[in-house]
């Protein structure tokens, strides 16, 4: 396949058709959504499907064995994700809460890893799912450390979004009150939403950092709040962002272990 934007553009809008309640897509769909004819979708539905991004299934095209393989790639070789690991089972086995994970992908944040804890909770952004710009823990704790120019356009741009416009002015009615909020939360080291993701769900973030210091993503514990920890709210504060701080050290160690490009690239 070609490399060009319009093409991996539209490649990235057949795989959008697939969500939780979307397993099977058909031909007729993806000439839908690409405005394309049959014939045109068939071509691209091969393509996909010799390249392993589909497979056939029964007449339809489910996500195909190349997916899987990036999942385990993630799941192996994810730099944030294997300095966290050991310290998400910790902290899951010592409160009792779930630990989960969220890495940051330019604007866009999703948990990449989720340990059960031994106290059931509903929570729904587990593993995989993009979490909500403007809601949660994470979100909060993303959004107080993000790029002050990166932060307006998300911001400018959510104020566009009927949609999404009640969440950002929910952290602050303008500009002003927005990055003041956002000020508070960022000197605090942690956040704690309320039901802001599932109903009676508590959570608490703190940042990771990467190696230039710039935010990568947050470590969350979160529990249902008629199941409390065994430990009180301001020990679990103190965990979550002892560990954080942890796995941003093991992310700058890591970092500055690794050859440089120069070196890697010398005989």
């Amino acid at each position: 396949m070609s490399a060009s934007p319009s093409v991996i553009g539209r490649v990235m809008s057949i795989l959008d058709l697939f969500n939780a309640n979307t397993p099977l897509i058909n031909i007729n769909e993806i000439a839908a959504a690409l405005e394309i004819s049959t014939a045109s979708a068939y071509r691209y539905a091969s393509e996909l499907t010799d390249a392993g991004m589909l497979s056939r299934s029964s007449g339809c095209y489910r996500l195909g064995p190349k997916i899987i393989e990036l999942e385990y790639l993630i799941h192996t070789n994810d730099p944030v994700l294997n300095a966290s690991r050991d310290l998400m089972y910790g902290l899951a086995e010592m409160t009792h809460c779930n630990a989960l994970l969220c890495n940051l992908y330019d604007e866009s944040a999703v948990n990449i890893f989720h340990v059960p804890g031994r106290d059931p909770a509903k929570i729904t952004y587990t593993k995989g799912l993009k979490m909500p710009t403007f809601r949660g823990a994470q979100a909060h704790i993303v959004l107080a450390h993000m790029n002050r120019r990166k932060l307006r356009r998300v911001y400018d741009r959510a104020l566009q979004d009927p949609c999404v416009a009640p969440d950002a002015r929910a952290i602050g009615e303008d500009w002003t009150s927005f990055t003041k909020n956002l000020k508070r939360i960022r000197e605090a080291g942690y956040y704690i939403s309320r039901g802001q993701l599932d109903p009676g769900v508590v959570g608490i973030a703190a940042p990771v950092f990467g190696e230039n210091l710039e935010i990568v993503g947050a470590l969350v514990l979160a529990w249902d709040d008629v199941r409390p920890s065994k430990l009180n709210e301001e020990t679990l504060i103190g965990l979550v962002v002892q560990s954080a701080n942890e796995i941003s050290i093991r992310l700058k160690n890591e970092s500055s272990s690794q050859p440089s490009a120069e070196d890697a690239c010398s005989p």
